[in-house]
């Protein structure tokens, strides 16, 4: 070990155990009831169904508990994800649909903190916003599937809601 690393490890290790430096510090989430935040990611998938405002065939299942990593209690903490897509519609329906959330969204209200293509080889149109009360946030896709003779679907826009990161009580 050269003299600089025999200084820089026990520096670090100092640190993080006295300092509690800010790299190496875990969050602590608030605790809410998980029923509660289910009926909340439900209800905000359904406010943002309304404001797509189509009338194709929309994917069913419930919110879903995933764990939120860098939390403490470790391995206690969750967040509710509610996938769903709304399709079965002519493409330009629902890039019509899309584009009006660009407008929709922040009438109502929501931040939007992206809105352009991500990062994948399709370039997929997205659009992510908060909502005013910062519990939920929502991520709408434009998938095109046109060009794809195996997919099922040709068209979607694909929904998931996401509430912030909670200690169940």
């Amino acid at each position: 070990m050269t003299k600089r690393l025999t200084w820089t490890v026990p520096a670090l290790l100092a640190c993080a155990l006295l300092t509690g430096c800010s790299s190496m510090e875990k969050k602590t989430a608030e605790v809410r009831d998980s029923a509660q935040m289910r009926e909340g990611a439900q209800r905000t998938s359904s406010q943002v169904l309304d404001m797509i405002a189509l009338k194709g065939k929309v994917t069913d299942g419930p919110p879903l508990p995933l764990p939120c990593e860098g939390y403490e209690p470790e391995g206690k903490v969750e967040r509710m994800d509610h996938p769903w897509s709304i399709y079965d519609l002519p493409y330009e329906e629902l890039e019509q649909a899309y584009d009006r959330m660009r407008t929709t969204l922040p009438a109502k209200g929501w931040k939007v903190t992206q809105d352009g293509p991500d990062g994948s080889a399709a370039r997929t149109p997205t659009l992510r916003a908060d909502a005013p009360d910062g519990d939920y946030a929502v991520e709408l896709q434009l998938m095109d599937n046109r060009k794809h003779p195996t997919a099922k679907t040709k068209a979607l826009i694909a929904v998931t809601v996401v509430s912030r990161c909670f200690q169940p009580a």
